[in-house]
């Protein structure tokens, strides 16, 4: 049977690390994005109005959004569900692989286009108009393992690419010259 002093020790214990502060929790904290999904930390950092590059790194691949504040990385896994940022143009773009939230700029901020998500069996996934954040992109959460295409129309110009959404997808499309 326990007695009264190992009781108030493990007492102490687990309240101890129950509110115990982590660097990933203060990391969150400090910028803004304590309490929020994984989902509401990219939505929160890709709609920032705040200049490119941001004073941390924040990226999204197929499968993780990698946090840095330049000496310690977090890793926090997407789930179920995958990000596509998407960033249409006209004239200027950049060569990107997987989404840097705290760094991609596109050519088109605060703008609104037509957008269509279609997977490969013709169904379509989005289809609303959408503006894209002060970085120029357009953020979209799609159904993992999908493969389709996106349609993005502004002022009587059109963009079509192809789209896939596996573990080893692109997170950045720079790729969408309207025309």
């Amino acid at each position: 049977m326990s007695t009264p002093s190992q009781l108030v020790l493990l007492s102490l214990l687990v309240s101890s690390t129950a509110f115990a502060a982590t660097p990933e929790s203060e990391f969150l904290a400090s910028h803004g994005l304590a309490g929020k999904s994984v989902e509401q930390i990219i939505e929160t950092i890709d709609q920032t109005p705040q200049n490119r590059p941001l004073p941390y790194s924040a990226s999204v691949t197929s499968t993780t959004l990698k946090l840095s504040d330049g000496g310690q990385t977090y890793m926090l896994p997407l789930g179920e569900k995958f990000y596509l940022s998407a960033a249409p143009y006209e004239n200027q773009t950049h060569p990107c692989f997987n989404h840097s939230l705290s760094g991609c700029q596109g050519e088109m901020p605060n703008a609104t286009f037509d957008v269509k998500v279609t997977d490969n069996k013709g169904n379509t996934v989005i289809q609303k108009k959408m503006t894209s954040h002060q970085n120029g992109f357009i953020g979209l959460w799609l159904p993992r393992n999908m493969e389709g295409s996106i349609e993005v129309s502004y002022n009587g110009k059109k963009a079509v690419h192809p789209i896939t959404t596996r573990d080893d997808s692109q997170t950045c499309l720079t790729e969408l010259q309207l025309q």
